[in-house]
């Protein structure tokens, strides 16, 4: 596919388990979304490098339909909902591993 196939594929799988660990810890709630699939991360990096290039006040003006702050990219590339619910739960790692930060070796990058 393409070189970052791999890191994509961490993103979705770490984004999708830390949803479903906060959805567990919420009694009520929203509606459970579904997982996080590896085309919408695509679309997600893509909108996130994008919006770099088109600065707006808040991060809901770039769906928004008003004619001053309209882009129809953003709208027609993936759905203001799907797009916060994705960046709400973005994650790089698992927290069950994560190192002792007491450690002097420790590193969390």
């Amino acid at each position: 596919m393409f070189y970052f196939a791999e890191y994509i594929t961490l993103l979705v799988v770490e984004s999708n388990r830390y949803y479903h660990e906060n959805l567990e810890r919420i009694d009520e709630g929203p509606s459970p979304q579904p997982d996080v699939t590896q085309a919408e991360m695509i679309v997600v990096l893509a909108i996130t490098i994008e919006i770099g290039h088109c600065i707006r006040d808040k991060l809901t003006d770039y769906s928004s339909r008003s004619c001053n702050n309209h882009a129809a990219f953003y709208g027609n590339a993936m759905k203001r909902v799907g797009f916060f619910h994705v960046i709400r739960f973005l994650h790089f790692t698992d927290n069950k591993n994560e190192s002792d930060t007491m450690d002097e070796n420790s590193d969390r990058l």
